[in-house]
This record gives C-alpha cells, structure tokens and sequence, in this order.
C-alpha cells in the first residue's frame, strides 16, 4: 500500500510528550508524535517515513502529522510551546514554502510563537538549502530547534551557522551517561558552548534518575524521556518523582549557594564594619573640606589689555577699532598698579558725539579715563566678588573685574566667566551632595538588604519544613511568601508523648515586609504558649488570652491579624475563627464540602492585634467520619485573580475540594494547587499563600 493511501484509510492521532525546566521542574511545551491506531498493523512511523521519502511524498505526510498536532493541541488548550518535527525534504517542497504552517496555524486561532520547529540532522540536505529554511522560518516568528545532535556528524561550524535557539541532544548520548565520562564531557562542552551563544540545552531519551542528576549537574537547561513524563493523548504535567528530584536538587543547590554566599558576605561585613565608621567621617569630612576650601577669584583672571596714562587716545581709538572683542582696557602706571579704566562704550560714546573727536584728539588716555571701577585682591572668593559685582549700578554691572595681586594689576574678569564659575560651583556642591546621600543611600541599601535576608533566615529557621507524622492525621501543607519575608504564620501542636496532633493555628498578619514578618514570629511563639498553658480552656477563653498577650508584647506595632485555632481530640475537632477564611470539610460519603460554623459572616470574630476590638469569638464543634479531609488556607488561595479579572473564591475553591483526587492528604493538596495554579496563570501571586490539608484516617493507627 502507497504512503498517500495508507494515510488516508488509517487513523492518525498524536501523542505530546512534555518538555521539562530544569530549574523550575514546570513544563516548558510540549513534542508532539504521530502515531496510528492498532489496526494500521506493525508499521512504524519511522518506517512510513522511510517509505514515503522513496515514494517523494515526506510533505504529505508531514502535512498531515502538523495538522493533526496543531488541531489537537488547540482543542486541549495549549498553553505552553509546541514542538513539531518537520523534515527537511518537506520544508523544501512549495507546499510548505507557500506558507502552509502559517494557513494552519491561523486555521486553529494559534500563531508562530507558539510553536518551536524541530529539524532533525537527518535527511536535513545541503548545508545552504538548511540554512536558507531555517532563516524562512525565523523570520516567521518561529523558534528552532535544531535535534538528534550528537547522532551524526554535526560540527561547531554547522550549528554556530544555523544558530537555533534549542539544541536538542540525541538520546544514545543520554542513554547511560551517567557511567560514561566521555560523554559526560560532552554535554559539558555544549552545555558551556550554549551558555555563551544564547542557545537552549534540551537532553531526550531520559530515563532513569541517574541519568537526571547527571544532566542536572551538567547544567543542562530542559529535558525529556518516559523518566520525566511519557507521550500520552493529554497534555500533563511532569511526573510526581522527577519533579520532586529536581526540586530537591535546585534547592539543594541554592542553599549550597546561599551558604557560600552568607560566609562571603560575613567575611566582607567584618572587613567593611571596621572601616565603616572611619569612612563614614572621611566622607564627611571631604564634604566639608570642599564646602569650606576658598574657589579664589585670581585663578580665572584672564591678562587682558593694559595701557600707560600717557597713551593718547587716538592710539586707544585704533585699539577699539582693530580689537573689536576687546570691552575693556586697563590703565596701569610704571609700578602696574591700576590707576583708571575705559570701557569700549563709554570711550566711542564720547568720541561719537557732536565734535567729540576735535575736542578729544589730543588728549591722552589719562584724562578720558574711569577713574570708579571694581578692582578686588586675587585671592579674594569668587562668591564675594559675584555679589559686589552684581551690586553694582546697571551702567557698569556688567563690566569686567579688575584683578589685583599684592596691589599690582594681574588680569581682568569678565562676567560671563563669573557667571559660568558661579554656576559651576553650585552643580559642583550639589553634585557632591547628591553623591554623598547616594553613597549613604547604597550603604543602607545593603543595610537593608542584609538585614532582609537575615529576617528570611530567622523566619525559616522558626517555621516548620515538613508536615508532622501522626498515628490518626495525615498531614500536607504548601508555604509561599510573596517576599523575603512572609506575614502567614503556621503551626502544629503536638502531644510528643502519644505521637499525635492535638491542634493548629493559622495566621495571618497585615502587611508585607520585615515589620509583618517579625509581628508573625512573635505570633507563632505567643500563639504555641497559649496553646499549651490554656489546653483546659474554651478554645475562644484560648483566643482572647492570646488576643491579649499579642496585643501588649507588640506595643505600638500596627500591624493586626486574622487567624484561627483548631483543637483536635481524636476524631472531634474544636474551631474559632477571628476574621479568617472559613475552614472547610469535605465529607467521605458524598465528598461534599461545607465550612465549618456554617460559613456565616457572624460566626468569624473580630480582629485581633488591636486594642479595644469587641472579643465576639464563637466555637464550633464536629465529630468527623473516618477519611474526612479539612482544609486550611490563608486568603490568597481565594482573592488571587485570572486574566479576566476574577477572584476564585470559596465556591470555586470548595469545587475542587470536591473533586481532588488522590488518598492522601499530599495528593489533594496538590491537585488543589495545581488548579489554583491554572487559574492564576499568567498572574504573579500578591499575597504570601499557605494551604494546610489534614486527612483523619483512625485505621491506620
């Protein structure tokens, strides 16, 4: 049977095998494969390339492969990139030139960007004929991806000219690389060669953990193979194990980081913080040094034109003609000390009037000269002689200055000059002042920066990292701050004795920022004694005692919070709300789903953290049925928004509750998360979030 034919009477459908982040374990897009249904008999996709690439018909069933991807995808929902192989033979015929992926692509509502091509080095053709398909397509907006490198022959040349945006290496690579140092090194080497180029470092054919951490430690960038997740009919996520490995592995990573960088830091801290206080006065000092240090009037004099007073005008006359720039000449006697001026104006003023020439000709310099002008020592501060110049009369204001050292005559100084150094003078003082706040600025930035870092690692260290292990609870949580420092505060009380769960409170407090952090700490510390102490007092007696306790340890502290306290005796829990997210249930019967003290607006009490408050605090008591779920959350799980501007709210929340598949309190959580996760995506959370799941399950204890 022909290629063409079989294609038509067989059903094709394809499969979508997820490309995987290695930094994040988050799912970047997607490989799409052909495959046929059962009846197409023993024939591999392989080998129906293979025989159509002798029949020359690859395009046709390439065509018919991207259609069947592209449709798929968009009827699934696509929301990540979608990786399509297209052979080179294929990309070479015109019904591909002739813009066919664009047609399809706007057939299904989807656009270039979307999608990565993958070219594979085989039947890839000449050099040029790759090169001039590749630039096509990018210039269509496509990413490119270049596969099976490592297969074949493949030089640095080759793909430094092609230049793809992914370089996707070949399986038999892969494959046991976790024994092979050769090939270790080789993926080091692209690995380095992709970081330098931009490119993108995607592994496949992965397929066991060993062969993860080795990639991982190779600073690979993505990956894929059945390790990671399979090809199936639906877009999923990544795998349970993997992604829970390569977290573990990127945290364990940053906190090797972190350490190094702290010890670092701390040794740069101790070196800095003994000169601080010395720089601190040099810095001053230099401020002051240059406020007071006397800018002096003789350094911008310039010589300017001198004349003895028996010069005869007539000579002083040609000098204004010929010099037309000069406005000012300075009369000085045998010892250079300046005994007059003439100013270019008033001196042709005199000479243009009505006989003005015939009465002044003869005369010498000496009788026509000023005998008023400015005259100041060189030494004197360029600010003093600015405002005796500027007190002048408006016929002379802006005269040049005469400038004297030790009574002799040096040079003169124009206005402009005075003007201009002025000017300078105040951008120079402002420019220093403005670098001096900066530097203190960048000095208590990195203040502050330390000081954040120090509050995220105090918080952390009071915070528990893993949920308590109990004979008849079953235990999940997620914590997320939005910041460095978070306001949720969490915890569990545990009867140590018997190994079981006794209670837990939830937290959370106004505000962002160290303050909210440090009031949360406080919290979690006042909130575990009470708990303790009041164990034989009404759970709202409980919450009033820490009401008050809060409220006098943080002072004028304004931060206030919401909260609640759960106390569990077996199978019967107590609850008190104050101003918090209503706790839900979800029954194991019908898996319905109810708030606790009816989801009333009266059941949640006031605030507290604040003097004064009305202390209307209500329990609620309920025996619960054996594989009960409860579910506490903080409410950024329930304001966050989608792109559309909606909130989840507790009625979408408490659906998938309902729905949340799994046995174990882990596994519900993380389908609660994973939905909450597609409704807000695309919109960065604005809110520290936490999400507690407790599972009552009395048979196994």
């Amino acid at each position: 049977m022909k290629t063409e034919e079989f294609i038509n009477q067989k059903d094709m459908y394809p499969v979508f095998q997820p490309v995987v982040s290695f930094s994040t374990g988050e799912v970047l897009g997607y490989e799409a494969f052909a495959r046929f249904d059962e009846d197409a008999g023993n024939v591999s996709v392989e080998e129906l390339f293979e025989q159509a690439k002798k029949e020359g018909c690859v395009w046709a069933l390439d065509k018919q492969c991207c259609k069947s991807a592209v449709k798929t995808a968009r009827a699934f929902g696509l929301r990540k990139k979608l990786f399509i192989n297209i052979n080179p033979l294929s990309m070479s015929e015109d019904y591909f030139k002739e813009d066919y992926m664009r047609n399809l692509l706007s057939k299904y509502a989807m656009n270039s960007e979307q999608v990565i091509i993958e070219i594979t080095q085989k039947n890839r053709g000449g050099k040029d004929v790759l090169q001039s398909l590749v630039n096509y397509y990018r210039n269509e907006g496509y990413l490119i991806a270049l596969d099976n490198v490592g297969a074949e022959n493949c030089g640095i040349q080759e793909i430094c000219a092609l230049n793809p945006d992914f370089i996707k290496i070949d399986m038999s690579i892969v494959r046991n690389i976790n024994g092979d140092k050769v090939r270790q090194s080789m993926v080091k080497s692209l690995s380095e060669f992709c970081k330098n180029t931009g490119s993108k470092l995607i592994a496949t054919g992965i397929e066991t953990k060993e062969e993860l951490n080795v990639l991982l430690s190779l600073d690979v960038s993505f990956g894929q193979g059945f390790f990671i997740g399979a090809p199936e009919k639906q877009f999923t996520k990544t795998g349970t194990i993997p992604y829970a490995f390569i977290s573990s592995y990127q945290q364990n990573r940053r906190l090797l980081a972190a350490q190094k960088e702290n010890m670092e830091k701390k040794s740069v801290q101790k070196r800095s913080s003994q000169s601080k206080k010395a720089a601190d006065a040099r810095v001053r000092s230099e401020r002051a040094d240059s406020s007071e240090k006397k800018i002096c009037i003789g350094d911008f004099c310039i010589p300017g034109i001198t004349l003895f007073p028996e010069t005869p005008v007539t000579d002083v006359l040609q000098l204004f003609q010929v010099n037309t720039e000069c406005s000012l000449a300075v009369i000085v006697d045998m010892s250079k000390k300046v005994v007059g001026i003439v100013t270019r104006r008033n001196f042709l003023d005199l000479f243009g009037s009505q006989y003005g020439f015939s009465l002044h000709m003869r005369k010498v310099i000496s009788e026509l000269m000023e005998k008023t002008f400015l005259s100041v020592d060189e030494n004197e501060a360029v600010t003093e002689v600015s405002k005796k110049a500027m007190a002048r009369d408006d016929t002379t204001r802006y005269s040049p200055v005469v400038v004297e050292s030790n009574g002799m005559y040096k040079g003169l100084v124009t206005i402009k000059t005075l003007i201009d150094t002025i000017v300078n003078i105040e951008v120079a003082d402002k420019t220093q002042e403005i670098m001096y706040k900066n530097r203190i600025l960048q000095e208590q930035q990195q203040l502050q920066k330390r000081d954040m870092k120090m509050a995220e690692l105090v918080q952390k260290s009071f915070y528990r990292q893993s949920p308590p292990e109990t004979k008849l609870w079953d235990c999940a949580f997620y914590f997320r701050p939005m910041a460095s420092v978070s306001g949720d505060v969490y915890d569990f009380y545990m009867d140590k004795k018997a190994g079981e769960l006794k209670g837990i409170s939830l937290f959370d407090v106004s505000g962002h920022g160290v303050a909210s952090g440090l009031v949360g700490i406080l919290s979690k510390y006042l909130a575990k004694q009470v708990f303790s102490s009041c164990k034989d007092k009404a759970l709202d007696a409980l919450l009033k005692n820490f009401n008050k306790v809060l409220t006098d340890a943080k002072g004028l502290v304004e931060n206030y919070l919401t909260g609640l306290f759960l106390r569990i005796d077996g199978g019967k829990i107590e609850y008190v709300n104050a101003g918090h997210p209503d706790v839900l249930v979800r029954r194991p019967a019908d898996r319905a789903v109810h708030a606790l003290g009816g989801g009333s607006d009266d059941f949640r009490g006031s605030f507290i953290g604040i003097d004064g408050l009305p202390e209307d605090f209500k329990v609620v008591e309920e025996t619960l049925e054996k594989d009960s779920y409860i579910l506490l959350f903080t409410d950024c799980l329930i304001e966050s928004r989608n792109l559309m501007g909606f909130e989840m709210g507790e009625r979408t929340l408490s659906e998938v509750f309902s729905k949340a598949t799994g046995k174990t309190a882990k596994s519900v959580l993380s389908y609660i998360l994973e939905a909450f996760s597609c409704f807000t995506e695309g919109i960065p959370l604005k809110d520290d979030l936490t999400v507690i799941v407790l599972h009552y399950k009395p048979d196994a204890a």
